[in-house]
């Protein structure tokens, strides 16, 4: 290329400086978005795998009825695809803060327990502690509020309250932080368990299954059975396997939501970087419809058509990657500060925040490929004006120096009362139609997703909100043991504050195997992947649960059973199927009449007390209370959950666990908030983009209409006025995309909410069109649209009849 045509580059985007940086800006923060969500997912995909596996996680768990010796561990080890076994135990117990009882999670291990599986590091203090000592995960040292050195006021199923010294801390990356599960986590060693009154301390088994323990199976069938094998050799020895554990095989309990969340979200930025392109394709088509006189003379002193679709290719050329080499730094530093993020709602630590080449060189691919793509098309339609159509053109955009209303237009310049700046306005939007239509493309995309993002926002709250509007009680408490259920209410249902009990069976269950083996896919912090089988009178006034298929249960079904929406996703279950539930060791058969909506809860299967009866050992025992009671605020439930703690507490009954149902709002809202608040960005991101493609335009469309706005100063317009057409137009075109953008966020709305619900808890969100979203919208838009065109505006009101003449 000659140094003439460089110099016509150069001057032309100097001309157009404004324009040219409001190009560069939007690519580049369209492709910051897209790095930082690039190289964050990369980071923390290699960073979970790093911290997770790093801990060597067992492939499966057995429980046992005692404590495996050291001779029952070898026999295990003998056995094929058997690479390593460690002999290990966990307690749910709970933990006294400030007043209330919290739940806490003990792991067990033996002081010279060689840590080769489900490893943690001390980060604080040393290991093994001596009796009356434990240390704390790191995230439940903030969450209980207590520093080394403090101590913790501890209960066990079997013990009574006892204050244990935090001597220090460990760092745990396969359980996700306290805060969020609203569990804390303790380690210590047998004889610390037992000083808490617990007998068998180390009672549960852990397996490596494969070749050799550096290279074990994420085959979950073969780990299946090789721990039914590894069981049945320990029932030779007299040791009964209550329950194996299969968690999904080197997963973190969290990776699947993160990998889905952080596809979605750059699936979103990827699309910012396709609109910030149709930006770039707007400015230069505008800067070639003005500069169309120039392409004619051009054309008239022998320049080719290929010729001059060289020169402005180079143009949105250099503005790619000025925009492109702008964007890199950003995106790695939000990309690093994103990943942090994740890391700490994952609980793990960034070992590397390296970002791999490769992810730059995708973002150096979007930021010049996807630009050029886009901006051909108006390049190249450009490049082809001829001679005669560049001598014919009056920068009107009709081809004929008319501007041709609508209808519309027509109607609102016959209504009285109307300001007739508001009257062009409406006549000058539609002079360019194919930039109208991409600026109405680029606000209303980047509305719609704003709006997406606050609807999203509102129907997880919504969510939330039905789930305690399902449950029509106050508390709920868990016991350690099941007790006589007419005991219980007899017990509680006089105690000052309580309006109503309801005591029910519960317990732990597993679908049994076709080979009588029964395994569960609960991971070791018992919560994550856990399965029970409750009892829910069909008539009770504590839990109304939607059904989803089927039906709810009836008074006379004594074999029927209804399972919550997380149940049939480890098994392919329909309404009608039957299914093997194994409870204590006893299997039962049922039929499925129902699945049902339980959000904010394990998976869970229902059935009718009479139903309960045939399947557990011990009839008439309940172990699960619901209770209602006289207020419903705060103050009303803690008064009355003391009363209930200490009159249990009298009577001897353990308690596993008692919260208010409220409590559950808190866990929940930590799933999410990040990718909401995530979303919004992306969203606001867009539109910006939008914005900035709203101000070139008019700046384009000002310059166009040089002679024009000369013309009406030279007839006695004034600046003022003058400045008020500009604005109106930008402003009208901002109110009608916000229109737009709300028939856009409605499907998005839809498919977002179907896919968080279902990472989530297998839910579907409510449908949610949020009134506030739309008005908030709407006010941050047309704010931006006079701001945006201010500029463009101000310098329409200043133009000259003198300028008008000069003007090419």
């Amino acid at each position: 290329m000659t140094r003439l045509r460089w110099r016509k580059v150069a001057r032309d985007l100097w001309n157009a400086r404004t324009r040219t940086a409001m190009m560069i800006l939007a690519i580049a923060v369209s492709l910051t978005a897209v790095g930082a969500v690039l190289g964050a997912r990369t980071i923390v995909l290699r960073e979970i795998d790093r911290n997770y596996l790093g801990t060597n996680p067992a492939s499966a768990t057995l429980h046992l009825s005692g404590k495996p010796d050291a001779a029952a561990v070898a026999d295990v080890l003998d056995q094929p695809d058997i690479a390593d076994a460690t002999v290990r135990g966990s307690v749910k117990a709970r933990v006294r803060v400030d007043g209330r009882w919290e739940q806490f999670m003990l792991w067990v291990v033996a002081p010279d327990d060689p840590m080769r599986i489900s490893s943690f590091t001390v980060e604080q203090g040393d290991w093994p502690t001596p009796a009356a000592e434990m240390l704390l995960e790191r995230s439940s040292l903030s969450y209980f509020g207590v520093a080394n050195g403090g101590s913790l006021e501890v209960q066990t199923p079997n013990g009574k309250p006892q204050r244990v010294t935090v001597t220090g801390s460990v760092h745990d990356p396969s359980l996700a932080p306290s805060e969020q599960e609203t569990v804390g986590y303790g380690y210590l060693t047998e004889a610390a368990l037992q000083r808490l009154g617990e007998n068998v301390a180390l009672d549960e088994l852990k397996l490596v299954v494969g070749p050799d323990a550096a290279h074990p199976t994420r085959s979950a069938e073969e780990i299946e059975q090789a721990a039914g094998r590894a069981g049945a050799v320990l029932a030779e020895r007299g040791l009964r396997v209550t329950a194996i554990e299969v968690p999904p095989p080197y997963r973190h309990p969290h990776q699947s939501q993160m990998e889905s969340v952080t596809t979605l979200l750059l699936v979103f930025a990827g699309l910012s970087v396709v609109l910030s392109a149709i930006l770039v394709a707007t400015m230069l088509g505008g800067l070639l419809a003005q500069q169309i006189r120039q392409i004619g003379m051009m054309k008239a002193v022998g320049a080719r058509t290929r010729q001059i679709l060289q020169l402005y290719l180079l143009m949105a050329l250099l503005i790619a990657a000025a925009a492109t080499a702008l964007s890199i730094v950003p995106s790695l530093l939000t990309g690093r500060y994103l990943a942090g993020v994740i890391a700490e709602l994952l609980n793990i630590d960034l070992v590397s925040v390296a970002v791999p080449a490769w992810v730059f060189t995708v973002q150096l691919l979007a930021g010049l490929g996807v630009p050029l793509l886009v901006a051909l098309v108006p390049l190249v339609r450009g490049s082809r004006v001829t001679v005669r159509q560049a001598i014919d053109d009056h920068g009107t955009g009709t081809g004929d120096g008319s501007v041709r209303g609508t209808r519309f237009t027509a109607w609102l310049g016959s209504q009285r009362g109307i300001d007739r700046s508001l009257v062009m306005a409406s006549r000058n939007t539609m002079r360019r139609k194919g930039r109208f239509a991409l600026n109405l493309t680029l606000l209303a995309v980047g509305g719609g997703l704003f709006i997406t993002g606050l609807n999203t926002a509102g129907a997880w709250t919504a969510l939330v909100n039905e789930g305690q509007a399902n449950r029509h009680y106050d508390l709920e408490v868990k016991l350690n043991e099941p007790v006589s259920a007419a005991t219980l209410d007899g017990l509680l249902r006089p105690l000052p504050g309580v309006a109503d009990v309801e005591a029910v069976a519960s317990w732990k269950t597993a679908m049994t195997g076709t080979d009588g083996l029964d395994v569960s896919h609960t991971y070791p912090d018992g919560g994550h992947g856990s399965f029970s089988i409750t009892a829910a009178p069909p008539d009770s006034p504590m839990l109304t649960l939607p059904v989803i298929e089927g039906r709810w249960l009836r008074p006379d079904d004594t074999d029927a059973v209804v399972l919550n929406q997380l149940v049939p996703i480890y098994q392919d279950i329909e309404v009608g199927d039957e299914v093997s539930l194994t409870v204590a060791d006893r299997p039962s058969t049922w039929r499925v009449v129902g699945l049902v909506s339980n959000f904010g809860t394990h998976g869970t299967a229902y059935v009718t007390p009479d139903g309960m009866e045939r399947a557990v050992p011990v009839p008439g025992q309940a172990s699960l209370i619901r209770v209602t009671t006289e207020g419903h605020d705060d103050d009303a439930r803690r008064a009355a959950l003391t009363q209930i703690e200490r009159t249990l507490a009298t009577e001897g009954v353990n308690v596993a666990s008692a919260v208010p149902v409220d409590q559950l709002e808190t866990a929940l809202d930590g799933h999410v908030a990040v990718l909401i608040a995530i979303l919004l960005a992306l969203a606001a991101a867009m539109g910006v983009v939008g914005l900035l493609g709203l101000g070139s335009s008019m700046s384009t469309s000002v310059i166009e209409r040089t002679r024009e706005f000369a013309v009406l100063s030279a007839v006695g317009a004034t600046p003022g006025a003058v400045r008020r057409i500009v604005v109106s137009e930008g402003v009208l075109v901002a109110a009608m995309s916000v229109a737009i953008a709300v028939v856009v966020a409605l499907p998005l709305t839809r498919v977002l909410g179907d896919f968080v619900g279902d990472q989530a808890f297998h839910l579907p969100l409510p449908f949610n069109l949020s009134g506030p979203a739309v008005l908030l919208w709407l006010t941050l838009v047309l704010v931006g649209a006079a701001a945006a065109t201010m500029a463009a505006a101000w310098r329409a009101g200043r133009l000259t009849v003198r300028e008008a003449l000069s003007a090419v």
